[in-house]
Formats: structure tokens, sequence, C-alpha cells
């Protein structure tokens, strides 16, 4: 029972951390949609930070990389940026940001890896 409140607990913190981060007004002034972009980045450099520090299996680790990272990015947010994009036939801008998105997740994740098994 107390791995799911802690999951809920770590889902809630990183949900309102996202809510934060996308909608503060630096990222208006983009034609793409940057804050679901950045939450994302930045969720999985945390990712690959956090995976070789905190024991596999353990509360912490529930909480933090399925509560609060899970929480934190977001898949359906950014797919539904690229039904928007879509839907504005703004096609060059939808596979800019699809592939900005991929490759800058790949190399944050690999990224935060280097640096957490370094410490």
């Amino acid at each position: 029972m107390i791995g799911i409140i802690l999951l809920a607990l770590g889902t809630a913190l990183g949900t309102a951390l996202r809510a934060y981060i996308v909608s503060l007004k630096i990222f208006e002034r983009f034609s793409l949609p940057y804050g679901t972009f950045t939450v994302n980045v930045v969720g999985a450099f945390l990712m690959g930070l956090s995976m070789p520090l905190i024991i596999q299996s353990s509360l912490l680790y529930f909480m933090v990389i399925f509560g609060f990272l899970g929480g934190l990015t977001t898949y359906s947010a950014f797919t539904l940026d690229q039904l928007r994009l879509f839907e504005a036939k703004a096609f060059r801008k939808l596979i800019k940001y699809t592939f900005m998105m991929m490759f800058f997740c790949l190399v944050a994740l690999a990224l935060g890896l280097l640096v957490g098994v370094s410490l």
C-alpha cells in the first residue's frame, strides 16, 4: 500500500511541475510546442541520471522513475502536439518537432546515464 501512495505522490509532483513548466510564458512566443519538448528532454535526462543511482525495485525507484518522471514527461501531449501540427498542415514543423523530440530525448537519456554511472 505504501508503494501505491508513493507512486501517487510522485506522479502528482511530476504532473504539477510539468503543468507549471508548460504554462510558462516564455514558450508562447515559439511556433513549436517547446514546453512539452522541454519537460520530455529534462525528464529523459533525469531518467538516465536516476536509473544507476536508485536501487531497482525499491520504493524510491518506484516513486521517482514511475511516479515523478512518469508524471513529468508526457507522450500523450507530444502526440497531441503532433496532431495539432498535422491538422494545421504544418508538415515541415511536424517532422522537425518529431525528430527533435526523439533525438534530444535519446541524447538526454544517454547523457543522464553517463553522469549517473560516473557518480
